[in-house]
């Protein structure tokens, strides 16, 4: 009997300590997170899209703005553009470009979208006002440029 309650007690024990580790490393993640954010970096929301007709890939970081309304709508303009809808993709653009008219986000995409249907100065003056709207993260920045290069050149 001594036995099960030594075991019952270890075992409880053994349970209380790995829920404590495991909300202390929760901790430390959220931590490094904000403190990288409040350092100048920003979260990477440019899309992760590739076309057949343009072959290009925009190297994307798969994560969304803050604002709910915002980040939905281009989750589901990401998926329109998977989907090849591309009518539906661009409506999609359009509202969330007048939900926020500075976000980046939303140019890379509709900059990719127009020239997809081969609407170059569309697409060029999309990445420009992209570029016109980015932080000071040189990683989006570059790989915005490399869009708008890719573009010019065709």
């Amino acid at each position: 009997m001594k036995f099960f309650e030594y075991h019952n007690g270890l075992s409880r024990a053994v349970k209380q300590s790995g829920f404590i580790l495991l909300l202390l490393l929760s901790g430390c993640s959220l931590h490094s997170t904000m403190e990288s954010l409040e350092a100048g970096e920003t979260r990477n929301t440019l899309p992760d899209w590739y076309h057949d007709s343009v072959d290009f890939q925009v190297d994307g970081g798969h994560e969304y703005p803050d604002q709910p309304a915002l980040a939905k709508l281009l989750r589901d303009a990401d998926l329109a553009f998977i989907q090849n809808r591309l009518n539906d993709c661009l409506t999609l653009l359009e509202r969330a470009q007048r939900i926020s008219t500075r976000e980046s986000a939303v140019y890379v995409r509709l900059s990719y979208l127009y020239w997809v249907q081969q609407k170059q100065s569309q697409a060029e003056q999309m990445a420009r006002r992209a570029l016109a709207v980015l932080g000071k993260d040189s990683a989006q920045k570059q790989e915005v440029q490399r869009l708008l290069a890719a573009i010019q050149k065709h």
